[in-house]
């Protein structure tokens, strides 16, 4: 028999998606992005975290699904309920009392977080 270790307390465990962003909860998903934003952080082709189980609150970027297609859109509540394009901040999307009540579902998750990759690559 020994003692235990005092640099047993200091232990790391290894860092994983799954830790950090929760990626594996049955209502958390993975998109790629298909265009810029570049306010926002998100470059094309970067992997989104969307958790569908999260409200949005005022300034959240969410994935909607608008005509069948799902897009990147930040949720607002003043002075109404909308959304708008990120990259045109000034675009308002008009939502209807169902839509803007959830009952529509037009909110299909809350991006939570966004890996980018940052490479420069040559042409």
């Amino acid at each position: 028999m020994g003692f235990p270790s005092p640099a047993q307390d200091y232990t790391e465990s290894r860092i994983s998606l799954d830790g950090l962003c929760n990626t594996n909860r049955p209502s958390v998903y993975l998109f790629k992005a298909d265009a810029d934003s570049s306010q926002d952080g998100i470059k094309k082709g970067a992997l989104l975290v969307v958790n569908s189980d999260s409200k949005p609150s005022d300034g959240s970027i969410i994935a909607a699904k608008i005509d069948g297609s799902f897009r990147l859109v930040r949720y607002r509540t003043v002075p109404q309920i909308h959304l708008q394009e990120l990259n045109h901040p000034g675009r308002r999307l008009a939502l209807t009392d169902d839509e803007a009540s959830g009952e529509e579902g037009i909110c299909f998750g809350v991006i939570t977080h966004v890996l980018n990759d940052v490479r420069v690559l040559d042409n």
